[in-house]
């Protein structure tokens, strides 16, 4: 990776919730084994500090947390929908809602409105913010590596983003489905796929 100018770069982390990324959350048992192997939570905040010291913005895209009594109707509902409605992830006002106090948004970190699928754009206000503050190449690191990773991903380029993913600083529920994002549709959509070693000396 070519060192990288504070100017025009954001960090965009994804979804990093106490239900997936803390021991007690619901979709730790899930993730736990890649996200250990990757070293998931070391590379979060190494990005978010070293993002935080280059004065590189720091923007967060949040899944929907769950409401309860809110419309779960989905005309068709995927897999993924179908797990939420029976483990009611991210729940407002609950522990597994919030994010991980050690990755959690600090003052002038922006954070997005909550996306309600997969893509960190869909209904949402990220790519007018992340326009209205000058970005153009946008590093990606959180969760799920094959799905809110690899959508927001793709999203980004449609809308004329550069993308980069941190290879080591996302995570999937099985070695499986991370690989195959990583080593199969992740190199043929977005512009680089590094480790967040990469990163750091690029911002150094």
């Amino acid at each position: 990776m070519r060192p990288v100018p504070p100017s025009g770069t954001a960090l965009v982390v994804i979804d990093p919730y106490n239900d997936f990324t803390s021991r007690l959350g619901k979709g730790w048992p899930l993730i736990r084994e890649v996200a250990n192997d990757v070293k998931l939570i070391d590379h979060l905040k190494q990005a978010i500090a070293a993002a935080r010291m280059r004065d590189i913005p720091i923007v967060y895209a949040p899944h929907i947390r769950y409401r309860r009594g809110q419309d779960q109707s989905e005309r068709f509902p995927t897999p993924t929908q179908y797990l939420v409605r029976l483990i009611p992830f991210f729940a407002e006002g609950r522990r597994g809602g919030r994010f991980r106090t050690d990755l959690a948004p600090q003052p002038g970190d922006f954070v997005a409105s909550e996306h309600p699928i997969s893509s960190g754009f869909t209904d949402t206000n990220l790519d007018e913010y992340l326009r209205s503050i000058g970005a153009t190449h946008l590093v990606m690191c959180g969760l799920l590596t094959n799905t809110c990773i690899e959508s927001t991903a793709r999203a980004a380029v449609d809308l004329g983003y550069k993308v980069t993913v941190l290879e080591d600083a996302v995570a999937a529920w099985s070695h499986t489905d991370h690989a195959a994002a990583l080593s199969g549709s992740l190199p043929q959509v977005v512009h680089e796929v590094i480790p967040t070693e990469s990163f750091l000396k690029a911002i150094r």
